[in-house]
């Protein structure tokens, strides 16, 4: 997630288009209408899609739905001089270590009492 002062509050993202459909329905059919747009160079990722563009939401309210999926703020910088200060967030979303078959596996393999 990218938050710059261009005319108040730029807000970027870059992700998988299938997750960023799931967090931002409300961007799908803006993914969709733009298919060759510089943010959708490939089908499967969106790189730097201006989020405040296609919907009324800030920077705050866009973590809030970040986080509230589930992801986790994994790095973060800024930088910049007076008035054209910038913000990137790096988010990330925790895997299950173990994969879900060997889970159920080895739930089957256990004896019952």
């Amino acid at each position: 997630m990218n938050v710059s002062p261009d005319l108040g509050e730029r807000i970027s993202l870059s992700a998988d288009r299938v997750l960023l459909e799931e967090v931002f329905p409300e961007l799908s059919a803006a993914l969709m209408d733009f298919r060759g747009a510089a943010w959708n160079l490939d089908n499967r990722f969106v790189i730097r899609f201006p989020v405040n563009g296609y919907c009324k939401l800030n920077s705050l309210q866009v973590m809030q739905r970040l986080l509230g999926h589930g992801f986790e703020i994994c790095a973060s910088n800024g930088a910049g001089v007076e008035g054209q200060q910038f913000s990137e967030y790096v988010f990330c979303k925790k895997r299950d270590t173990v994969p879900p078959s060997i889970v159920s596996s080895v739930k089957r393999e256990r004896p019952s009492d």
